[in-house]
């Protein structure tokens, strides 16, 4: 996984975590990018019920540029 800053380049889900995060406890999660701001993760176990319902949880968007997204 090649990990990137800043904003994607479109709006979805993307492999997503906090770049100081050293403990690798939220290393699996994924967030939707709506264009301005990221959502709560997901992850893998979970439906798509409750993953729709993270990504209507946004974060404060001043976290923006504390997470990184991942590119395979």
């Amino acid at each position: 996984m090649k990990w990137n800053k800043g904003d994607p380049p479109a709006v979805g889900w993307y492999p997503a975590r906090f770049a100081r995060d050293t403990t690798q406890a939220w290393q699996n999660g994924y967030r939707w990018w709506d264009g301005r701001v990221w959502s709560w993760p997901a992850f893998p176990h979970e439906n798509e019920f409750r993953a729709a319902r993270w990504a209507t949880k946004k974060e404060v968007k001043s976290y923006n540029q504390e997470i990184i997204w991942g590119t395979p």
